[in-house]
């Protein structure tokens, strides 16, 4: 299995990160987007049955923990481990990485 954003043109992800810190309120336009990604299926806010952890490449600790997912997955499968170790190389050489907040 390959990574998404390694397959697809444009370069595009299986998912795409909303900023909630930065809506401070939602004006007309924000809140009809929020309706129709919601109406559509397409926010996950979470939860029991599907939680989730980003770690964006920048953030300091990105490496060494893409790397452990790595190695988690090689065995069931060595192409998909490659690709997130990939990842784990560009998150050591991120040049601005930054401690998570």
């Amino acid at each position: 299995m390959q990574l998404d954003r390694n397959i697809t043109t444009p370069r595009r992800g299986k998912y795409a990160l909303i900023k909630l810190r930065g809506i401070t309120s939602l004006s007309a336009d924000l809140e009809d987007a929020f309706k129709t990604l919601q109406n559509h299926g397409l926010l996950d806010w979470g939860g029991a049955d599907s939680d989730f952890f980003v770690i964006r490449l920048k953030d300091k600790y990105a490496a060494p923990a893409l790397a452990a997912y790595a190695l988690a997955a090689y065995r069931e499968d060595p192409e998909w481990s490659l690709e997130v170790l990939n990842l784990a190389k560009a998150a050591a050489e991120h040049p601005d990485q930054k401690v998570p907040d």
